[in-house]
């Protein structure tokens, strides 16, 4: 038994320096549901989880863009076909609060990462976020997502009436980049994750029928520009998890997109160059379908590149909003 044990020690650690990260916990109000461990399939955890295994740990954490045109790894990652054992209960017009941990600690303990020391802070912070969702024929503990239609509930990527803080600009330099821009204004989504203590908070249409859901939740790294070797280009890491959403509205969810068609696997997402001196950090398109605005009759879900910069940002949404002249803006 002590042998085995140690042996799942050393297997664990291993597998820790390859990964990335994944999800620790997922809250609502004071509910909180921890994340699955993909190191050790015994864990009691597991069986009680709402998210959905990210990857195995023998595999890249991680989709590359020529996976991006692949249902199987653009859907929820690795589990697609492996759905999590449990669903949180939440009332529509709520929200969750989603915490990211990293699978190594280059940041854990250091400044601008929102005072994380329970465990290693998220490790980069140049990238979008992205909410997506979509509804579960039943129980979701038995629905394959391989080829759901995905809704997009908001998305972020860099608010340039914003600036990164000075201790997470100095604690990024090496640990494990340094982030772009360098000066100035210019707030990665992702930043802003990590400064506020690797969470995200993802708020569930209060118009929303009653019924099972997965959000997919997604960051974006643009840490590794694409270039001949295969491994390189933008890195996402999807979460899927699970809900059941009670005291709803009457509107039921648009189609959607299929995963594989929510990006182009060769446009300016991936091949995205922050580190270039030419790059114009104002003008960065947030990639993907427009953000759903909740309402019977969706907008445009084409899969175009959205203009609209940090919609997540209360400021830099309502000013877009108004712009467009959504009918949410009307609600807010």
């Amino acid at each position: 038994m002590y042998c085995t044990s140690l042996l799942a020690v050393i297997l664990s650690s291993i597998s820790l320096v390859a990964g990335h990260g994944q999800i620790n916990r997922v809250t609502h109000g004071a509910t909180s549901n921890t994340g699955p461990n993909i190191y050790w399939a015994e864990d009691a955890t597991n069986s009680k989880t709402a998210t959905r295994v990210m990857y195995k740990a023998s595999s890249p954490s991680y989709v590359l863009f020529d996976g991006f045109t692949d249902n199987s790894q653009m859907s929820c990652e690795a589990s697609a076909n492996n759905p999590a054992p449990e669903s949180i209960t939440i009332n529509a017009g709520d929200e969750i609060d989603i915490f990211w941990e990293g699978a190594t600690g280059e940041l854990k303990g250091k400044a601008g990462t929102g005072s994380l020391t329970a465990y290693n802070p998220w490790v980069h912070a140049m990238g979008f976020v992205f909410d997506y969702i979509t509804a579960c024929p039943k129980d979701c503990s038995t629905y394959d997502a391989t080829n759901a239609g995905w809704t997009k509930l908001a998305h972020a990527g860099i608010d340039m009436s914003e600036t990164i803080s000075p201790q997470l600009r100095e604690t990024m330099t090496n640990k494990p980049e340094k982030y772009f821009p360098t000066s100035g204004p210019g707030l990665w989504a992702m930043a802003k994750l990590v400064q506020n203590g690797s969470k995200w908070t993802v708020k569930i249409p209060s118009s929303l029928k009653n019924g099972h859901y997965i959000i997919r939740h997604e960051l974006a790294a643009v840490h590794n520009p694409k270039n001949s070797d295969p491994t390189t280009g933008p890195q996402l890491y999807i979460a899927c998890i699970q809900l059941n959403v009670q005291n709803g509205g009457t509107v039921s969810l648009p189609p959607g997109i299929q995963a594989k068609s929510l990006y182009l696997p060769n446009g300016d997402f991936a091949n995205m160059n922050v580190y270039k001196d030419s790059f114009d950090f104002a003008k960065v398109a947030i990639p993907g379908p427009a953000v759903w605005d909740g309402a019977p009759s969706s907008p445009d879900t084409s899969s175009k590149s959205v203009r609209v910069r940090a919609i997540n940002d209360d400021t830099a949404s309502t000013k877009a909003c108004r712009r467009a002249k959504h009918a949410r803006c009307a609600r807010k």
